[in-house]
């Protein structure tokens, strides 16, 4: 290992010898000028002051992640990492010239400067695309200018880079997560805050493990909440009578995952019981989507201070079947795979996190092929799949908050994905496209928002309902608008723009 760092080291000597042999006053006082707007990353943020100012209201949402991209980055890269790797600047004479500008004080590897101007390029690239025409040459240009003016090696501006380049994609989970708590904490008028401290806990003990949801009865408790009775969730059909016995209405608190959720909702659906979510599963995808805080204590107390908001439900009516209702998605095809799998307990027992990832290839592994008819709006088409999702809310893919764009848990419409069969390359293509912000077509892939979709496949097929198989196609998809009286932050509607 030592002899393969000390290679590396004399060949980024070798490279930095190379690019700074020769003396071009033109080019050094240009990259001098670049370098110095960039100190203390006052180029990127003069640039995020404009942006805020005189852009709209994506404009503003980038310039606000590529300042906390760089917040992150600096700290990291100035405080840590460049002690730990204590390596020296360059030589400061070098090929009987002097330097164009003063040397540095702290420690070469890795190089803030490139650091800083490619976390700003990553952060608002991921929220505004456009933006990164004019502002990655900018990166580049100063990354470039630490070498070229001789205080940093190579490879101190390209590790530089890299790290920049993922503290800008980590950027976005901290901006969700940071504003989750801080709608947790916001007030909220008392007219539109829940009547009662009473509670019916529904459990699901197999999500989130015995220990958080002890965690969430300590906070209940302290908060003043009264649990009234505790359920499990596979006796949630019970829960109209439940509520009926117990007279005045308490709130309806699903302690689990997307399944949990959608199981409280199925019987409260329509009604003025108002739903609570403690998010205890592996994914959930929901509570996500309405901007519920993932840890226990901020969503406990979201249920004494948050907003009772309407949100909107899907329902899958299978042909002389009652309907039953989601809250996330449906899906037929890979999901059906992918749920036998992923919710069998002594798999969760053994993998752990790693559940869901052993589930995804297995299900991506074969990718079988139906044929399904699928009519909306007067329309009616005939297509050969391997996947068909019917999502209510639009985030997907647990903590990396990927989502489907102009999509809202509340705009009265199921956004439908159609999938054909697709090499595996650009079935990762389609996931990794979302999560770096990139919102571009794959051919293969078909996307439509409808409040009603008929589908038939030419055999019976299982349908999953909040990552459940619940049901059997054919049937009927549809929207419930404003079917659930859910508690939420205050302005989740603002952070899902």
């Amino acid at each position: 290992m030592f002899r393969s760092l000390a290679a590396l080291d004399a060949f980024d000597r070798r490279l930095f010898d190379r690019l700074t042999r020769r003396e071009r006053h033109i080019v050094d006082r240009s990259l001098k000028q670049l370098s110095k707007s960039a100190n203390r990353s006052m180029l990127w943020l003069a640039i995020a002051a404009t942006m805020a100012v005189f852009g709209g209201h994506r404009a503003r949402r980038a310039a606000l992640r590529g300042t906390v991209a760089i917040a992150i980055t600096s700290t990291l890269v100035n405080l840590p990492l460049k002690y730990v790797a204590r390596r020296d600047r360059p030589p400061r004479c070098r090929f009987d010239r002097p330097l164009p500008i003063s040397m540095p004080g702290s420690f070469s590897f890795p190089s803030g400067h490139s650091a800083s101007a490619f976390a700003f390029a990553t952060g608002v690239g991921t929220e505004h695309p456009l933006m990164v025409l004019p502002i990655l040459p900018l990166a580049a240009g100063v990354a470039y200018s630490r070498v070229h003016l001789r205080v940093h090696y190579p490879f101190d501006v390209l590790a530089g880079a890299a790290i920049g380049a993922g503290m800008g994609l980590l950027s976005g989970p901290v901006i969700r997560a940071a504003r989750r708590w801080w709608d947790s904490m916001a007030p909220v008028a008392e007219s539109e805050r829940p009547s009662t401290n009473q509670l019916i806990l529904v459990v699901n003990r197999s999500a989130g493990g015995g220990a958080k949801l002890e965690r969430a009865k300590r906070a209940i408790a302290a908060l003043g909440l009264r649990v009234a009775t505790e359920i499990p969730v596979t006796d949630a059909a019970l829960l109209p009578g439940l509520l009926e016995r117990l007279g005045r209405s308490p709130i309806v608190v699903a302690a689990g995952g997307d399944g949990t959720v959608g199981a409280v909702a199925n019987a409260i659906v329509g009604t003025p019981v108002v739903l609570g979510i403690i998010p205890l599963g592996t994914s959930n995808d929901f509570a996500r989507s309405i901007s519920i805080p993932m840890h226990v204590e901020h969503a406990v107390r979201l249920l004494a201070r948050g907003r009772v908001s309407r949100i909107d439900a899907g329902r899958f009516t299978a042909e002389g079947q009652q309907p039953r209702h989601f809250v996330h998605a449906a899906a037929m095809g890979l999901n059906v795979g992918f749920a036998r799998f992923a919710t069998r307990a002594d798999m969760r027992a053994r993998l752990g996190r790693l559940t869901y990832a052993v589930a995804v290839a297995l299900a991506l592994r074969e990718r079988p092929v139906f044929r399904c008819e699928m009519e909306w709006e007067n329309r009616k088409e005939q297509s050969n799949l391997v996947h068909l999702a019917v999502i209510n809310a639009p985030v997907f893919g647990g903590f990396l908050g990927l989502r489907i764009p102009g999509s809202g848990p509340d705009d009265r419409t199921l956004d439908v994905i159609m999938i054909e069969y697709l090499p595996i390359r650009r079935l990762i293509r389609s996931a990794v496209y979302p999560a770096v912000g990139v919102r571009r077509g794959i051919r293969g892939i078909r996307t439509l928002q409808v409040s009603r979709l008929k589908v038939r496949p030419t055999h019976s097929m299982d349908v999953t309902l909040d990552g459940e198989v619940a049901e059997k196609a054919p049937g009927i998809f549809e929207v419930v608008p404003a079917g659930l009286r859910v508690i939420t932050p205050t302005n989740f509607r603002e952070n899902h723009r």
